[in-house]
């Protein structure tokens, strides 16, 4: 029977030391072989075959951090689609020459303004980041005109993590949580969790969690509660019955 991890009854969560952090540099971000082309790309935008780039890549993959990377090296603006969608023409105008990034894109794909501010960006030499877990192409659009454009769009992609990128992420994830994980956490870790962005995150998010409500170091018995309480079973182990 799956052993859940140690909480004292009746006592209150500690403080969380998990302060909000300011936008990383692209100098800060963990680079393997699965974001290392999208990173080299789109810190190339001078090189672009076109004034317009879309990113993708699966869920929790760091797209908003990259958004946000790409926007402090060039001087660029950075959108949600809901705050793009507030933009006035005057402003979108304004932006046209410039560097901007829109996240979260496919959410714009049935507004008019995103071919327009296609179109004046391509006119006025600016450069536009798009984000977006989808491709283009697969974007739901009613605009033959903006359906084409984003047929046509180039697209880089991050893939998903390698061993580099997974050990990588978990002492950022981690670190952003004011934790330290010690080698033999890490080793232990690397062949038992899923490769997949989520799985990374949502397992740095939980062992925060029983490091402070427990107020136990993040050690290899506590990441091992916290792998049984996500139904994880251990490869050199039976699943429990």
């Amino acid at each position: 029977m799956s052993k859940r991890p140690s909480v004292p009854t009746g006592q209150p969560d500690q403080l969380s030391f998990a302060f909000p952090a300011g936008p990383l540099r692209f100098e800060q971000l963990v680079v393997t072989p699965s974001n290392q082309a999208a990173v080299s790309i789109i810190r190339q935008p001078d090189k672009w075959p076109t004034a317009v780039f879309c990113i993708t890549g699966p869920r929790r993959c760091g797209l908003t951090t990259l958004l946000n990377a790409w926007c402090s090296e060039t001087g660029g603006t950075y959108f949600t689609a809901a705050e793009f969608a507030k933009l006035r023409q005057s402003r979108l105008s304004a932006l046209a020459g410039e560097f901007v990034a829109i996240d979260d894109a496919e959410k714009m794909a049935g507004r008019e303004a995103l071919l327009t501010f296609i179109n004046q960006t391509s006119e006025a030499g600016g450069r536009l980041l798009l984000a977006s877990a989808e491709s283009p192409s697969q974007w739901r659009v009613t605009s033959a005109d903006l359906k084409s454009r984003l047929n046509s769009m180039p697209i880089v992609e991050v893939l998903p993590p390698d061993e580099d990128m997974l050990i990588g992420r978990l002492k950022a994830s981690a670190a952003r949580q004011y934790l330290k994980l010690e080698p033999e956490v890490v080793a232990y870790l690397s062949p038992r969790l899923d490769l997949t962005y989520e799985a990374i995150e949502a397992f740095a998010e939980k062992l925060s969690h029983g490091v402070t409500t427990t107020g136990r170091a993040p050690s290899v018995p506590l990441a091992k509660e916290v792998l049984e309480a996500m139904g994880l079973a251990e490869p050199d182990e039976p699943p429990a019955s």
